[in-house]
């Protein structure tokens, strides 16, 4: 068989199976060939090479997890950032009295950056639903930009 008789079998195959897009779209994921037909659908080539365009594709768990670690990495970024800041307060001071009657002040840094932490919990939802609710309002968020 030729390649444009294999091409025509196939073609009538699709035709009689009822084959939709998505479909389609997996099969040419399958055979390798995603960039390539971006490429060759592409009229004007030079607007492909100069797009601002990134496209990126996730399953729904990697979206997922990829909000979870921007998640992640925010929160530590904050908790560095608090820690870095020299906060003091007043329930976060220990004060110990000494062998000769002097008051030793101790800053209970762990606690603090603890009760922040605890704080963060509460405030990120991570379960999937919430994550994946959330990634879809930033891409809403920057599709509308």
């Amino acid at each position: 068989m030729t390649n444009l008789t294999i091409a025509n079998s196939v073609i009538k195959i699709f035709f009689e199976v009822g084959i939709d897009g998505e479909t389609m779209e997996y099969i040419i994921d399958k055979l390798g060939m995603r960039d390539q037909m971006i490429k060759q659908l592409v009229t004007n080539k030079q607007e492909l090479e100069q797009s601002e365009e990134i496209m990126v594709r996730f399953t729904r768990k990697q979206l997922i997890n990829f909000t979870r670690e921007i998640q992640e990495r925010c929160k530590q970024a904050m908790i560095e950032a608090v820690n870095n800041a020299g906060i003091d307060g007043d329930e976060y001071i220990e004060l110990e009295l000494d062998w000769n009657n002097t008051i030793q002040t101790n800053f209970n840094t762990d606690a603090l950056l603890k009760e922040i932490g605890n704080v963060m919990d509460d405030v990120i939802v991570d379960d999937d639903d919430s994550v994946l609710d959330e990634a879809c309002n930033v891409l809403d968020h920057l599709a509308e930009k």
